[in-house]
């Protein structure tokens, strides 16, 4: 097999052209599922913070509420 600029190609370069690219798939794929899994992380810690937030100021409004009552 001879490609236009005259080099040949034999079976193994095309292999091991193959790994290669495999191995940047893999790099690529790994790289974007620990990108996604820290953003899942964040989003699940916002998400926390806002369910503390609204039981934070749930029970304030209970204790105003109170409050309003016993004046």
């Amino acid at each position: 097999m001879e490609n236009a600029s005259g080099l040949k190609l034999t079976p193994w370069s095309t292999l091991s052209a193959r790994s290669w690219i495999r191995r940047v798939r893999r790099w690529y794929y790994q790289r974007a599922e620990e990108h996604y899994l820290i953003c899942a992380a964040v989003e699940h810690a916002r998400a926390c913070e806002a369910e503390e937030n609204e039981a934070y100021y749930q029970k304030r409004a209970a204790m105003a509420r109170a409050a309003l009552r016993f004046d």
